[in-house]
């Protein structure tokens, strides 16, 4: 009887025409998982659609809804809330009647409408007390709405609401006032229109155009010419001074000696028989320095540094119309001063009288920590060839302290400290080459320099 014998069984591998040790085609496993795949990436796209929809739906409502409309929200959850969970049918009857609400204020949001807005501000420079004339050109694209959106330009800090000129294709002009009730740079516009509901529970605000700057200049009053400066300028101005070598011719004189014979007049010498020299007038040229600085330690209250602008605008002025060499600095702000030390002082463009008053317009008062004693000597440190300086303050500022900071000013500088009173009568000082002049209104300006001047 022969031994037993094992039969060996051979499994068939898996091909992919074939069959699969589970007894399931192939080729059919392929298939499912490829749809199984397919599906997959299907539910992943759907997701991030849903996702991103209710990603903009909560952005859209917490852009449209007001304070109020999220108070009235949250009572209405929590009525519907404490009534469903305590029974309370007051409660659930508050909740729904709150729900209805928002749900009829929000049919008020119901159509942004697309709209072309032109913002056209004719003149973009004034001064105070001088308001400019705006308006914005409004057209409707698309098909009437039953309600209209309310339109709005911003001024500066004001919102003004203007009268919707026309809708359903027709273009319209609504026109606007710019006040200029103080000294500023005001950002007119954009221009937009709003939609909310009556109780102000959402508010829907679009944007339709950008914005314009409108520089409301300081007053300015009229100030007389100046001439003190360097000697021998060819672009200098002549003074009463007399000399005996200039450009500017004065008159003829006898010689005396000393005088450099290069100057006699030979055909009157020969006509008198005596040696006649010419006599000159001295020229000067005026690098005139005008500090005005932004600490509130140098002023007493914001009058007197709008007064001290306004003045050091004046003078700024006359000497650009007088084609002096000008340089008006200022303390910088106090951002920048805090990050690193403050070597030298803040210029305001004065190549032109337009640049200047722009300058001007933008700064503020309590925006430096840099006063007018450093100011002082910053100006000293970093410009050349100074020979007429004006230092403006306020009230807040001694003589005393002026007469010291003036002495870090550079020796031969004729020095002019403006002070503003507001209100006070004019005075005129002059202390040890100082001269000091004390204004109470900005016409007072004019006949004290007046004064200065002649000394």
């Amino acid at each position: 009887m022969g031994s037993p014998t094992t039969a060996s069984v051979s499994r068939p591998e898996p091909t992919e025409t074939g069959y699969s040790g589970t007894g399931v085609p192939g080729g059919a496993l392929s298939r499912r998982s490829g749809r199984a795949a397919r599906w997959r990436r299907i539910l992943r796209r759907h997701l991030r659609r849903l996702r991103g929809a209710l990603s903009r739906a909560a952005h859209t409502a917490l852009a449209v809804t007001t304070l109020l409309g999220w108070g009235v929200l949250l009572a209405c959850v929590l009525g519907l809330a404490v009534g469903r969970a305590l029974g309370w049918a007051e409660f659930f009857a508050l909740g729904c009647a709150l729900l209805m609400l928002l749900v009829l204020a929000a049919l008020f949001l119901w159509g942004t409408g697309r709209f072309e807005a032109e913002l056209r501000v004719p003149e973009t420079r004034t001064s105070v007390g001088s308001d400019l004339g705006g308006e914005v050109v409004l057209r409707q694209i698309g098909r009437l709405r039953l309600m209209r959106p309310r339109l709005e330009v911003t001024v500066g800090e004001e919102v003004i609401a203007l009268a919707m000129p026309g809708v359903g294709g027709a273009e319209g002009v609504s026109a606007f006032k710019i006040p200029a009730r103080r000294r500023a740079v005001l950002r007119v516009g954009p221009v937009r229109t709003v939609r909310g509901d009556p109780l102000g529970l959402f508010r829907r605000v679009v944007v339709w155009s950008d914005y314009v700057d409108v520089f409301v200049h300081p007053l300015t009053g009229q100030v007389p010419g100046m001439s003190t400066g360097f000697i021998r300028d060819l672009e200098g101005s002549p003074t009463p001074d007399l000399t005996a070598s200039d450009i500017a011719f004065h008159a003829l004189r006898e010689y005396r000696p000393g005088d450099d014979r290069r100057h006699i007049h030979w055909k009157s010498t020969a006509r008198t028989g005596t040696l006649m020299v010419r006599q000159f007038e001295e020229t000067r040229r005026s690098h005139i320095v005008v500090g005005l600085p932004g600490a509130a330690a140098d002023y007493r209250d914001e009058a007197e540094f709008e007064l001290a602008v306004s003045a050091a605008a004046s003078i700024a002025l006359r000497a650009v119309r007088d084609r002096r060499d000008l340089s008006v600095v200022t303390g910088p702000p106090t951002e920048a001063s805090l990050d690193r030390e403050v070597r030298e002082p803040l210029p305001i463009p004065s190549r032109t009288g337009t640049l200047l008053l722009d300058g001007l317009s933008e700064l503020r008062w309590d925006n430096s920590t840099v006063g007018l004693g450093q100011l002082a000597a910053l100006a000293a440190a970093t410009l050349n060839g100074i020979s007429l300086v004006f230092l403006l303050c306020g009230s807040a500022v001694s003589v005393r302290q002026l007469r010291s900071w003036s002495l870090r000013l550079p020796a031969g500088t004729q020095i002019v400290a403006v002070v503003c009173r507001p209100g006070e009568r004019p005075r005129l000082q002059k202390i040890e080459g100082l001269h000091v002049v004390s204004i109470g209104y900005l016409e007072d300006l004019r006949h004290l320099m007046a004064g200065v001047m002649r000394r």
